[in-house]
């Protein structure tokens, strides 16, 4: 019997980033009297490195940024923003949205069982075994702590693995960043675009941010869509 098991993204799916309230990457730079632009272009270039735990925490990564800029900001300085972010997160994860809560008590009690991938440098979710979130994942992956990022195939099926299933027809549910879904697909699972959190902030992605995302995979716009159509998915093929 085959997608007994739904594999969850964690950002802008379950969560959005957007909406924690952590300094954004304009204000670190300007409170670390960096250029901006120069800031943002080499965070993003150490996205793998951080998503992949090559750096011990969020300070860390501003010491790094701060030294190959030759900025001078102060320690207390770089250890007060990287308390703010990890305060920010962790507050967050504790006020889930109930909708999202509902849907994924439906799914569990319909017996199903759920798992999470995670691209996290590690600050964003160490605020997560308090989150009303945990309970609900069998399996938990976040990339730092396992040296893997999707879209690795790898990842997915290290997921797998740990749940005691092969990826091939499993649903993986994610909003599609970093090409998530298609990474999904390619070692077998079903990928579904999670759209609600891209429908709220199309004035900071973009109007055409779903037909990206989704690439031709099935949208679901609402979380209380998913138990449905998993439900429905799950009796297709178990026909």
């Amino acid at each position: 019997m085959a997608v007994k098991i739904v594999i969850f993204d964690l950002f802008e799916t379950l969560v959005s980033e957007f909406d924690a309230g952590h300094p954004s990457t304009t204000e670190v730079a300007q409170t670390l009297e960096l250029p901006v632009a120069d800031f943002q272009r080499e965070y993003q270039n150490l996205r793998t490195a951080r998503y992949t735990g090559q750096f011990h925490d969020y300070a860390t990564v501003l010491r790094y940024i701060v030294k190959k800029f030759g900025g001078k900001s102060s320690e207390s300085t770089i250890k007060t923003l990287a308390e703010c972010r990890q305060s920010a997160f962790t507050a967050y994860l504790r006020c889930i949205d109930p909708e999202i809560l509902d849907m994924l008590n439906e799914i569990t009690i319909s017996g199903i069982r759920i798992g999470l991938i995670s691209n996290t440098d590690g600050s964003e979710v160490l605020g997560w075994a308090n989150s009303p979130l945990s309970g609900f994942f069998e399996v938990t992956v976040f990339s730092h702590a396992v040296g893997m990022v999707k879209l690795d195939p790898h990842i997915y099926q290290h997921t797998c693995k740990n749940l005691g299933v092969v990826p091939s027809d499993r649903i993986f549910i994610g909003d599609g960043n970093r090409d998530e879904l298609r990474g999904a697909a390619q070692v077998g699972m079903l990928p579904f675009c999670a759209a609600w959190f891209l429908c709220q902030h199309t004035a900071l992605l973009g109007e055409d941010v779903m037909m990206h995302r989704a690439a031709g995979y099935p949208v679901l716009y609402h979380p209380l869509e998913v138990a449905d159509r998993v439900q429905d998915f799950c009796a297709a093929v178990n026909d």
